[in-house]
């Protein structure tokens, strides 16, 4: 019987994971579909998974939180970090995980020095967790980063801390329309990672801009399908497939 893998959020239908599944299964040779899921109502969609037996799904925006209610295990980092993006199907037993974090660790590569990250959302969560001790949250509303730099035991700032952080990662939904930035890329000094992802090379406008500038760019594709890899490592029980990742990176990007 094929297996069925979900994708669940609002809004869906931009994403690029289905393709990246597909490849992934086609060159992993299992059989199994990967369809993306509009969900309003989570416990409804929770439900769903149990009646139909889908063996697995991920969760983005705006449910990583709201999913963990709905869960019967979670996953240590899961617990800490308060957030799950990766959901297994045991036996009708839910099962909360989270590869945000593992998929940034990877893209990153190595050690980072002093981290910004803009946002305070369950993908912000997962890169603080990641990037602490040294990691400051930068976030439109300062009340909900200093809110969150206390559930996680860091610190909150201004924007004035992105020109003095050798990595910023962008867990913010700015950019995904053409030519939105969530900040002013001249006060970048180190790498950026942003989350977001647009247009048919995936390039927003504040990727290119750090590019044009010479910085080390981690793109929101290259984030989408490390995070990807990390979930089938949990769905198959398969470990380390990061050499399936050039393909799966030309799947996103077809």
């Amino acid at each position: 019987m094929r297996a069925l893998y979900l994708l669940l959020g609002d809004p869906v239908a931009h994403s690029r994971s289905p393709a990246i599944h597909a490849r992934a299964f086609e060159l992993l040779g299992v059989d199994a579909v990967y369809a993306p899921s509009r969900v309003v109502d989570v416990p409804a969609a929770m439900r769903g998974l149990r009646a139909l037996s889908v063996t697995g799904a991920n969760v983005t925006i705006p449910h990583k939180q709201a999913v963990i209610g709905h869960l019967d295990h979670l996953d240590e980092s899961a617990r800490r970090i308060g957030a799950v993006n990766c959901i297994l199907n045991r036996d009708g037993a839910l099962r909360g995980y989270n590869t945000d974090r593992e998929g940034l660790l990877r893209a990153l590569g190595r050690s980072t020095g002093r981290a910004v990250v803009l946002g305070a959302g369950g993908s912000a969560r997962a890169a603080v967790d990641a990037l602490k001790p040294n990691v400051t949250i930068v976030n439109r509303t300062r009340e909900t980063a200093e809110e969150l730099a206390r559930e996680m035991g860091v610190e909150a700032a201004g924007a004035e801390a992105v020109a003095r952080a050798e990595v910023v990662v962008n867990c913010t939904s700015v950019g995904m329309r053409e030519g939105e930035m969530p900040l002013d890329p001249a006060t970048l000094q180190g790498t950026l990672v942003d989350l977001v992802y647009t247009g048919p090379t995936g390039d927003t406008a504040l990727v290119r801009a750090a590019r044009q500038r010479g910085l080390r760019v981690i793109d929101g594709i290259e984030i989408l399908v490390r995070q990807a890899i990390a979930s089938l490592e949990i769905w198959l029980d398969r470990p380390r497939l990061d050499e399936l990742y050039p393909e799966l990176r030309k799947a996103a990007l077809s």
